[in-house]
């Protein structure tokens, strides 16, 4: 008889849950679920680092509740393009070190791998390489169980280990995700309404034994728009402080999606084949350009067939490209005075 009773709640609690996530999806119009939101190998998300200096007493991502307004309508865009692109983890440095991860997140040198669950759905957070830190989890933290809307809370436990230079020790901590605002989000070229802002904690003691090593606080801001599979605007906030190493480390980031952020004097389509010869075209082994604009900072991108990112790297001359298969790729160029794309064959 208890046993039945006990059934009997586990099941309404679950329709309760199921009741109260459909109720967000009605009367707020936004949830980030796995199908839709999961990144997926091959996907790639750009955005332009932002610049907040009209925003002298701060960014309102203390703006929470039912209703909210977000004002970032003052934020300008800043070159280069940052490319963030999921690749197989096979393709990412240090893969052997996270053997259950699904996919892998690479922007420049930094490599975050995740695991994909699909019973329970869920996304887990395996660790980060990158070649002076380095993170891996033995206790993976759980980053999101979906559906996820307004009033969503999660908190789970990470443990691990990490590798800062040559030096080992053991990582503890935990992860809290919370959804605590949801409304509307104000950008310089687009507004959007049933805008739900994902917020991330992350609190890791680092130590060598017995002995403290290190902190390691982060917390992100993620505003999700209806209909994007990416966030339109990400905040992150670090602080990492190293036992004996002086005051601590204090980084801002902000980064907005390039379909809705601006960079001053960047003009998309002024950039044509008469201001880069790109040869041999077909080529077999290297790429190389030849340019007319003098010195100006170029940013190099090449993807395959099906768009996904395979290079990205700021001095394309003399780079080995005979690592390729056969096929028929397109390399983008980019700098302040716009952005050009270019059919390349590989023999």
């Amino acid at each position: 008889m208890v046993d039945s009773i006990k059934r009997k709640n586990k099941k309404m609690k679950q329709i309760y849950l199921i009741l109260f996530f459909s109720l967000i999806a009605k009367f707020n119009g936004q949830t980030i679920t796995q199908s839709f939101n999961e990144p997926v190998i091959g996907d790639i998300d750009k955005s332009y680092r932002l610049d907040t200096a009209a925003y002298t007493s701060g960014l309102p991502v203390a703006t929470t509740g039912s209703n909210c307004t977000w004002n970032y309508t003052n934020l300008g865009g800043a070159f280069p393009l940052v490319v963030d692109s999921f690749v197989a983890p096979s393709a990412a440095v240090s893969a052997s070190a996270y053997p259950s991860a699904s996919f892998a997140q690479r922007r420049n040198f930094l490599y975050t791998f995740y695991k994909s669950i699909s019973s329970p759905q869920q996304t887990e957070l395996l660790g980060a390489y990158s070649p002076s830190l380095s993170l891996t989890f033995t206790n993976s933290a759980i980053i999101a169980t979906y559906p996820v809307g307004y009033g969503y809370n999660l908190t789970d436990p990470v443990s691990g280990s990490f590798k800062y230079n040559t030096t080992n020790g053991a990582c503890n901590g935990n992860i809290t995700i919370t959804a605590d605002g949801v409304g509307t989000i104000n950008l310089p070229t687009a507004t959007f309404l049933n805008v739900i802002c994902l917020k991330s904690v992350e609190i890791l003691t680092l130590s060598i034994g017995v002995f403290p090593f290190g902190t390691f606080n982060q917390t992100i801001y993620n505003y999700y728009a209806p209909g994007k599979k990416f966030p339109v605007l990400n905040i992150n906030y670090t602080t990492y402080q190293i036992i004996g190493g002086g005051t601590p480390t204090v980084t801002a980031f902000v980064y907005g999606s390039n379909n809705y952020f601006t960079v001053a004097g960047l003009n998309e389509s002024s950039l044509t084949k008469e201001n880069y010869k790109i040869f041999p075209n077909p080529f077999h082994d290297q790429l190389t350009i030849s340019t007319s604009n003098g010195f100006a900072e170029n940013e190099y991108l090449l993807y395959d067939n099906n768009g996904k990112l395979l290079l990205q790297t700021k001095s394309l001359s003399g780079t080995e490209t005979g690592i390729f298969l056969p096929g028929i790729y397109f390399l983008e160029i980019l700098n302040k005075s716009g952005s050009f794309r270019k059919k390349v064959i590989k023999e």
